[in-house]
C-alpha cells in the first residue's frame, strides 16, 4: 500500500513540531548568549547617546556646522546656468551654513596630512639609512 493522506499530514506534523522546537531552542540560545547580552547593552548605551545628542542640538537652535563659538556663515548660493533647450532647472534653495572658520580648519587639516606624511617618509628613510629593512 503506498502513501496515504494520513500519513503526509503526519509527516507535516512531525515538521512542524521539529520546527517549532528548534526556533524556541534557538530563541533561547540567542536570549543567553552573553554576546547578545553584550549588543543589547551596546545598543541601549548608543541610543541614549544619540537622543542626547539630539536634545542637545535641538537646545541650540538645531544647527548641524556650527563652530565652537557657534558663529556660521551662509554660503552664497550656487549659479544656475541655462541646460542646452534653454530649460532652467530651478529647485527649492536651502541656505547651507557652514562654520565660520571651516576652510581655516580644513586647510590646518592637509597641513596637519602633508606633515605627517613627510615625518612617516622622513622615518622610513632613516630607517633605510640605518639597514634596518636589510639590503
Amino acid at each position: 500500500m503506498g502513501t496515504t493522506q494520513f500519513d503526509i499530514i503526519g509527516r507535516q506534523i512531525e515538521a512542524a513540531a521539529r520546527n517549532a522546537a528548534a526556533g524556541a531552542v534557538g530563541r533561547l540560545r540567542r536570549d543567553t548568549s552573553l554576546v547578545n547580552q553584550a549588543s543589547r547593552l551596546t545598543g541601549r548605551t548608543i541610543r541614549a547617546g544619540e537622543e542626547a545628542l539630539r536634545n542637545k542640538t535641538r537646545g541650540s537652535g538645531g544647527r548641524r556646522y556650527s563652530a565652537p563659538n557657534g558663529n556660521t556663515v551662509e554660503t552664497p548660493p550656487r549659479p544656475q546656468y541655462a541646460a542646452e533647450d534653454d530649460y532652467m532647472r530651478r529647485s527649492p534653495v536651502q541656505p547651507v551654513h557652514q562654520a565660520a572658520d571651516y576652510r581655516r580648519r580644513l586647510v590646518l587639516k592637509g597641513v596637519g596630512v602633508v606633515a605627517l606624511i613627510a615625518v612617516a617618509c622622513a622615518a622610513v628613510s632613516l630607517l633605510l639609512q640605518l639597514g634596518i629593512f636589510g639590503r
